[in-house]
């Protein structure tokens, strides 16, 4: 029997990290934008940011990263199309939608092989980080627990089947290959008959507000579609509510000490905007907590 190609040519480096941000969360994007060049390895860097915002972006980012306007990459998504068809809770969420919708437009507008790692821009990487596993080649993926309902219920309207396997693919950064991105979006296309913007939005009720996750549907297309291609990881440990540390914008020694402490344990550390900040005490006691079983706070 021929030995699968996937095991013949493995890539060792991710072909595209793609990350989207607003100026609202400039600050910790200072801090993402060196550590994600310093610890995860890739050919090409790229930034999207509103159009107003890519002077401010560039003047705030290292060299290495490419920022672009989301005009580039919003023709079929526009945040008028989305509030226009947009019910009940979703119409507070446009924004978060579009953000979702620019992240699956710039992953599958790279050429079918490439390998995509798609990663918040919120969250800070602490330590090397792979994502490709030099044995077989399959895309590693880090997890949570996290099960949001939801989720699962667009996508078995969208494309007719739900949860797949027992950990959440909602992790703060995915790696996919390019390829999957463009079939996904086209099986949407081919059952709804219109854009796939147009396909997600048709289907979200808008009671929580909170009803598609580009990342768990990815990630479930891959697991159902792809399952020789990808993986999850074994070491999972990485920290969501950072901010419950050292709040949305901290200062820069404060920052490097913090950050340097967390890994000691984590791979990364997202400080999403909307926690509530707490005491720093409280790391050491999580990381004691969390150290036998790994996986996200």
């Amino acid at each position: 029997m021929d030995e699968p190609l996937l095991g013949k040519c493995a890539p060792r480096r991710i072909d595209h990290v793609i990350s989207v941000c607003e100026a609202k969360d400039l600050g910790t994007w200072k801090l993402a934008a060196v550590r994600v060049l310093r610890h995860i390895r890739a050919t090409s860097y790229e930034l999207i940011c509103p159009d107003a915002q890519v002077q401010a972006f560039r003047d705030a980012t290292p060299v290495g990263w490419q920022i672009t306007g989301e005009s580039a990459y919003s023709a079929n998504c526009s945040q008028e199309m989305i509030h226009r068809i947009a019910l009940g809770a979703n119409r507070n969420r446009v924004n978060w939608i579009f953000q979702q919708f620019l992240k699956i437009n710039a992953a599958k507008a790279r050429d079918e092989d490439d390998i995509v790692l798609i990663w918040d821009a919120d969250t800070i990487p602490l330590r090397e980080l792979e994502f490709i596993d030099p044995s077989d080649g399959k895309l590693l993926c880090y997890h949570s627990r996290e099960v949001h309902q939801p989720y699962f219920d667009s996508m078995q309207k969208l494309l007719g089947f739900g949860k797949a396997c027992e950990p959440s693919f909602i992790a703060q950064c995915l790696p996919v290959r390019a390829g999957w991105v463009t079939e996904l979006v086209c099986e949407i296309e081919d059952r709804f008959s219109v854009p796939y913007p147009e396909a997600v939005m048709s289907v979200l009720p808008g009671i929580s507000g909170s009803e598609f996750s580009e990342y768990e549907t990815i990630g479930t297309w891959a697991w159902v579609k792809r399952p020789g291609e990808i993986a999850l990881r074994d070491r999972n440990r990485w920290m969501r509510r950072g901010s419950s540390f050292f709040g949305t914008s901290p200062g820069a020694l404060r920052a490097k000490l913090l950050l340097a402490v967390m890994s000691w344990h984590f791979d990364f550390v997202a400080i999403e905007n909307w926690k509530t900040p707490g005491l720093s005490s409280k790391l050491l006691t999580r990381i004691r907590k969390f150290r036998a079983g790994g996986g996200s706070i």
